[in-house]
C-alpha cells in the first residue's frame, strides 16, 4: 500500500506499507495432557484423579522428565447432571473432575519416541496433544521488522523513480507490536494412550512463520 501526500511546496511525502514474513524450524516440543475423572462419590473422584495424575508423573520422570518440569495449567472440578427427556428430569451422574497439565522440552526424533513410547502404555489414561515452538522467538520477530522496513523502502524508491522525483528521508513510522503475526504452532496428534506399545514416530515438524507490517512516511523531492 502506498499513497502521496501534499504537504504544502515544495515538500511532498509518500506514505508505502512495507511487509515481511520468515520462518525457522521449531525447536521445542511442547505436550498437553488431560487427565480426568468421573466418579458419584466426590472423594472417589479426587482419589482416582490424584492416582492418574501421580502415574503420568512417574511415567514422564522415567524418561528424565523432572517432576517440576511438569505444569498445571488448569484444575476444575464440576458437578455433573443428565437429562432424561421422557421423564423432563435432571439426573445426578456424578463429580468430573479435570487436570490439565504441559510438559515442555526441546525437540529430537530419538527423544520424542522415547517420550511417546512411554506414553503409549502409561495407565494414566490421559490423552495428550503434541505442538511445536519455537524457544526464543524474538531474534525471528526483530527480523520480520528489519525486512518490513527494508520493504518499505524498496517499494518507495521504485514509486519515487517512476514518479520522476527523488526519495528523502523519513518523515514519520507508523507501528504497532501487536500486528505481528506468528503462524498458530503446529498441533502434530492427539491420542488416547491405551495401546501396548508404540511403534517408531518420523515427526518433521512444519516451519513456524512470523510475519510483520510497517508503514513508513517518506519525504520526496
Amino acid at each position: 500500500m502506498s499513497e502521496f501526500e501534499s504537504k504544502g511546496n515544495p515538500m511532498r511525502n509518500i506514505r508505502v506499507t512495507g511487509t515481511a514474513a520468515v520462518s525457522e524450524k521449531p525447536d521445542l516440543v511442547v505436550i498437553t495432557f488431560r487427565v480426568s475423572s468421573l466418579e458419584y462419590q466426590f472423594k472417589t473422584c479426587m482419589e482416582k484423579l490424584a492416582i492418574s495424575t501421580e502415574q503420568l508423573r512417574e511415567d514422564l520422570a522415567s524418561v528424565g522428565l523432572e517432576r517440576d518440569s511438569i505444569k498445571t495449567t488448569r484444575f476444575d472440578v464440576d458437578v455433573k447432571y443428565e437429562y432424561d427427556r421422557k421423564r423432563e428430569q435432571s439426573f445426578f451422574k456424578g463429580y468430573e473432575a479435570i487436570h490439565n497439565l504441559k510438559v515442555e522440552f526441546p525437540f529430537t526424533q530419538k527423544y520424542l519416541n522415547e517420550v511417546l513410547n512411554v506414553l503409549s502404555n502409561t495407565e494414566s489414561q490421559t490423552t495428550f496433544r503434541i505442538s511445536f515452538q519455537i524457544s526464543d522467538p524474538e531474534p525471528l520477530r526483530q527480523q520480520a521488522l528489519t525486512d518490513a522496513v527494508k520493504n518499505s523502502r524498496e517499494k518507495a524508491e521504485v514509486l519515487a523513480r517512476a514518479a520522476g522525483v527523488n526519495l528523502g528521508e523519513v518523515v514519520h513510522i507508523d507501528y504497532s507490536w501487536g500486528e505481528i503475526r506468528i503462524r498458530p504452532e503446529r498441533e502434530v496428534c492427539e491420542l488416547e494412550c491405551l495401546c501396548e506399545s508404540a511403534a517408531e514416530h518420523d515427526v518433521t515438524p512444519e516451519d513456524i512463520d512470523v510475519s510483520d507490517t510497517v508503514t513508513i512516511t517518506w519525504s520526496i523531492m
